[in-house]
Formats: C-alpha cells, sequence, structure tokens
C-alpha cells in the first residue's frame, strides 16, 4: 500500500527539475562526453529524489526496505558518476587510482553500491517515513560519502595547479557544487543520529548541485574553444584554399600546413589548431596570442586533450565550426592513428569532413606519406584533396 506523503511535492520538484535540466543540457551537445556524464547524473539524481518519495510513502516495511536499498544502490552510483564528471571539467584529467581504465571504475563502484545495498536489514518508521533500524547503513554511507569527498579534493589540488585565471574559479565552483548533495547528506544523517528527526529530502542539495553544473556548462561552454580573429604571420606566400573544402597536406613537416593556416587567418579567419607541436613553438612562431590550439598529449592539463579522446576532439570541432566559418587544422594524424583504430579515426575525420563542407570552413589535414600504408593513404586521398610538392 502506498499513502503519499504530504511533502509529496517536495519530493517530486526535484525529481522533474534534475530530469529536465539534464535532458536540455543533453540537447544542446550530445557529442559531448561531459553532456552525458551530467544526463546520467542528473538522471539518477531524479531517480533518487523519487526513491526519496516511496520511502516516505510505503506502508509495508518489506516494501520500504527493497526501497531504501535500491536508493543507497543510486546513491553510491551516483557519486561515482559526479567523481567522474569531476574529473573531466574545466579539462579532462585521469581518476585517482584508475587513471582512465573506466571498465574497472564502474566494476568497483558497482560492486561497493551492491555491498552498501544489502547492508539494509530491518525498517522502523516515523514521521518521515522509514529508515533501517540498524545505524550500519548510515555509517556505512557516511564513510563511502567521505571518501568521496576526499577524491574531489584531491582532483581539486591536482587540477588547481595547472589552472589560472578564469579557470581557477570555474574549478573552484564545480568542485564545490559537486561537494553540496555529499555535505548535505552527511549533515542529515548526523542529525538523525544525534536523535533529531528530520525530512530526508536530499533532493534539494542534489537540485542545487545540477542547477550549478549546468550553468558551468552552458555558460562557461568549458571544452569549446573561444573563437578569435587575430592577424598570423605567414612566413611566405602559399596558394589560396576554398571554403568548404577539405585539404590533406602531405609534406615530411606541418609547415605548409601552419603557413596556410596563417594565411587563412590574416584574411579575417578564426581557426582552431589541434597539434602534436607544443603550443608554445607555434604561439612563437606565427604570433598567435589568442587563437585556440589544442595540444595532443598523454599529459593531462589545460588546453590538451589525450589522442584517445576523440569523442571530445569530435565534440570541440563541431561545436567551434558551427558557430561560424573556421580553419581547422590538424596535425598529429599519425599519434590519433596510433593510439586508436583506424576506422574510429576515419569516421572523426568524416564527420569533421562533411562539417566544414556544410557550414562553409576549410579543414587541413597535415600527414607524412612516408608513416603511411599504401591502403590508409589511399583511404585518406580518397576523402581530402591533396596537397603536395
Amino acid at each position: 500500500m502506498v499513502e503519499l506523503s504530504p511533502l509529496a511535492p517536495v519530493f517530486l520538484l526535484p525529481a522533474f527539475s534534475e530530469i529536465a535540466l539534464g535532458s536540455y543540457v543533453l540537447a544542446k551537445g550530445r557529442l559531448s562526453p561531459m553532456n552525458r556524464t551530467f544526463f546520467s547524473l542528473a538522471l539518477l539524481a531524479g531517480i533518487g529524489s523519487g526513491l526519496d518519495l516511496m520511502v516516505a510513502s510505503l506502508g509495508s516495511e518489506e516494501q520500504a526496505r527493497w526501497a531504501f536499498r535500491l536508493l543507497v544502490f543510486l546513491l553510491i552510483v551516483e557519486m561515482g558518476m559526479a567523481y567522474r564528471l569531476n574529473t573531466m571539467v574545466p579539462f579532462p584529467m585521469p581518476m585517482f587510482v584508475y587513471g582512465n581504465n573506466l571498465m574497472a571504475y564502474w566494476l568497483s563502484v558497482l560492486g561497493v553500491s551492491l555491498i552498501a545495498a544489502m547492508s539494509v536489514g530491518n525498517m522502523v518508521s516515523d514521521d518521515f517515513g522509514w529508515v533501517p533500524a540498524s545505524d550500519a547503513p548510515f555509517a556505512l554511507l557516511t564513510m563511502l560519502l567521505a571518501i568521496y569527498l576526499a577524491l574531489l579534493a584531491v582532483t581539486f589540488v591536482r587540477r588547481w595547479k595547472g589552472s589560472k585565471g578564469l579557470m581557477k574559479r570555474q574549478v573552484i565552483t564545480m568542485t564545490a557544487a559537486l561537494a553540496i548533495p555529499a555535505a548535505l547528506m552527511i549533515a542529515i544523517m548526523s542529525l538523525a543520529a544525534s536523535g533529531t528527526e528530520t525530512p530526508r529530502v536530499y533532493g534539494f542539495g542534489e537540485l542545487a548541485s545540477v542547477l550549478i553544473v549546468a550553468y558551468g556548462i552552458l555558460r562557461f561552454q568549458l571544452v569549446v574553444p573561444p573563437r578569435v580573429v587575430e592577424p598570423a604571420l605567414p612566413h611566405r606566400s602559399v596558394p589560396a584554399l576554398v571554403k568548404g573544402r577539405a585539404y590533406l597536406f602531405e609534406f615530411a613537416t606541418p609547415d605548409r600546413m601552419f603557413e596556410s593556416v596563417a594565411q587563412e587567418m590574416s584574411g579575417g579567419m578564426s581557426a582552431f589548431i589541434i597539434a602534436r607541436t607544443h603550443p608554445d613553438q607555434l604561439r612563437t612562431a606565427y604570433q598567435l596570442m589568442h587563437t585556440p590550439v589544442l595540444w595532443l598529449a598523454q599529459t593531462p592539463g589545460p588546453d590538451r586533450v589525450a589522442p584517445s579522446n576523440l569523442q571530445l576532439l569530435t565534440h570541440m570541432t563541431m561545436e567551434f565550426v558551427h558557430k561560424g566559418p573556421s580553419v581547422i587544422a590538424l596535425e598529429g594524424l599519425e599519434y590519433l592513428m596510433l593510439n586508436n583504430d583506424l576506422n574510429k579515426v576515419l569516421k572523426f575525420l568524416g564527420q569533421l569532413r562533411d562539417e566544414v563542407i556544410v557550414e562553409g570552413s576549410i579543414l587541413l589535414v597535415s600527414v607524412d606519406p612516408r608513416t603511411l600504408t599504401e591502403r590508409q593513404k589511399a583511404i585518406l586521398e580518397r576523402e581530402l584533396e591533396v596537397m603536395r610538392e
């Protein structure tokens, strides 16, 4: 039997709001791993708020026990998702202990969630619904939430060292937002342990967190490069390029491609450069003070991305092109092929090629032909217009 708690609207408001916010952010960036992770987090938070209502409304102890077990399970998975999101904003970095091994990480999270859920035994009711008769589940939850907050602190310290200016404020805001639900849950459980009965509306802490993180993602577009127009410094004259085309520069060095980028920028085009060459070298050589340059590197940090993270590269380049005619320059194709399945790299290039054609932009890809097999070379030359000596 279910008799809805008088506080039902209080539970349902965060539930619907969280799911709506998650869906809106997802719609704004379906290709972004960050937006998809945020949607999963918001969905879990919304379901959790619904389960809060069930625990407060069910009439049977057995039903309440299983509802509370499911609530605990989803809560730990939600914290796992929140920590994963924390390692993605405002720039990606490996997780503590697990690095980039997502399978091992999620198996551990699911295992801990199951153990915590099954620690729930007999239930008793009070003025605000059902709670475990034993303090053990709350003690275990408090310990796990404290570990979660410690992981946020570790990530904060590691990220802080590589941040400056606006990014420091983003780091503070996003970390604090993701810490709010855990801090509120610990406070409510501490009050309950001291004998103070209080409504267990954990969803408002989650709603506050979801609101702040959603604002951060949409307001700052954390991983979308800014568009600027600045005159670069071409070292020599090169043939003019045509908008809506994709070019493959088959040269031993990427210099000719960067010359073409500089020439197009001198004509007023905005550029986004993805390079294996360190950004400082490019900025010095071509006087690029503000043009976004993304470094392909395994070492985490701002303005760099792991070569295996093709999803993030796809999102960043697509969003940049959507904002207006642009020059997208990719140096380091060999490095991408070394760290990814060839078909995935070709799919990435194919999507980008189609997008620049539709948007009237220009795609430039530099590759040393000596590093390619005949098959790889033939596929690339079929998709892109070849530029060579």
